[in-house]
C-alpha cells in the first residue's frame, strides 16, 4: 500500500486508475470476488463416511481453480483442495471430471421449503460514500438465522432484488442452506455461501462451510479526508 501513503499529487484520471489496481490487487488476493462471479455445486452426499462434497469456482481475475470441499459430519471437520480441476475445463465437462474422480455415485441432497428455523431478516439500508464507485451509494445487509446461529451478508437490494435462499435436505434431521447474493453493486457478480446443519438427539447445530464469503462493508467506504 506504499502508493497509497505517499504524499505525491496526482491528476484525478491518474488517481482513480491508480486506485482502480491497488483495489483489484487487494480485493482478489484478499476476499477474491472482483471482476466475477462465485458459484458452489453440490456433488453429493456419502452415508458410508457420513461426508458432504461441493466445489466452489471462482471466476474473478485471480489464478483460481475449481475447489473440492469435503466436510465431515462426524468429525466436524473441513477439507479444502485448491486446484482439484481447472475451472475452465470443469464448466465445459464437469460431469465427466465429476466420473473421472470418483464421485458420479453420491447421493443427491432434495431441494425442500425451508424450514421454519431459517430466518432471514433485513437490517438498515446503509449509505455510504464509495471509493470504488466515487458516488454515495446504499447496501442492504440482512442476516439468515438458523437456530442460535446468525450469518451476516448484504445485498445490492435496488438492482438485484431479494437474495436467493435454497433448501438441500440430506434426510430428516439435516441439510444444506445455499445462499446467492449479489453483495457490493460495484461487482454486478452473484456470490454463493453454503451453511450445514442437524437437529438430531435434541440437539441444534449450524456451520459455514465457506470461510471469508462477505466482504466487510468497510473495505468500500471512503474514510473521512481519504
Amino acid at each position: 500500500m506504499t502508493l497509497v501513503q505517499t504524499k505525491m499529487t496526482f491528476k484525478p484520471e491518474i488517481k482513480i486508475l491508480v486506485f482502480t489496481f491497488l483495489f483489484c490487487f487487494h480485493y482478489s488476493t484478499g476476499f477474491s470476488t472482483v471482476m466475477g462471479p462465485i458459484k458452489i455445486d453440490i456433488l453429493g452426499f456419502n452415508s458410508h463416511t457420513n461426508s458432504i462434497f461441493f466445489t466452489r469456482t471462482n471466476w474473478s481475475e485471480c489464478d483460481c481453480q475449481t475447489e473440492l470441499y469435503t466436510y465431515s459430519i462426524d468429525n466436524d471437520s473441513l477439507e479444502i483442495i485448491s486446484n482439484w480441476s481447472l475451472r475452465t475445463e470443469y464448466s465445459k465437462n464437469k460431469n465427466k471430471i465429476i466420473r473421472d474422480k470418483g464421485l458420479a455415485n453420491l447421493a443427491q441432497p432434495d431441494t425442500a421449503i425451508l424450514p421454519n428455523f431459517v430466518l432471514l431478516k433485513w437490517a438498515p439500508p446503509v449509505k455510504y460514500y464509495s471509493k470504488v464507485l466515487l458516488t454515495e451509494t446504499v447496501s442492504y445487509p440482512f442476516e439468515i438465522s438458523i437456530f442460535d446461529q446468525q450469518y451476516k451478508y448484504y445485498q445490492c437490494a435496488k438492482n438485484s432484488g431479494d437474495p436467493q435462499i435454497i433448501n438441500l435436505k440430506i434426510d430428516e434431521n439435516s441439510g444444506l442452506i445455499l445462499i446467492n447474493f449479489q453483495g457490493d453493486c460495484f461487482e454486478g457478480n452473484w456470490n454463493a455461501s453454503l451453511i450445514y446443519y442437524s437437529e438430531k438427539n435434541g440437539k441444534e447445530f449450524s456451520k459455514k462451510l465457506t470461510g471469508n464469503d462477505v466482504t466487510p462493508l468497510k473495505f468500500f467506504e471512503a474514510k473521512e479526508n481519504e
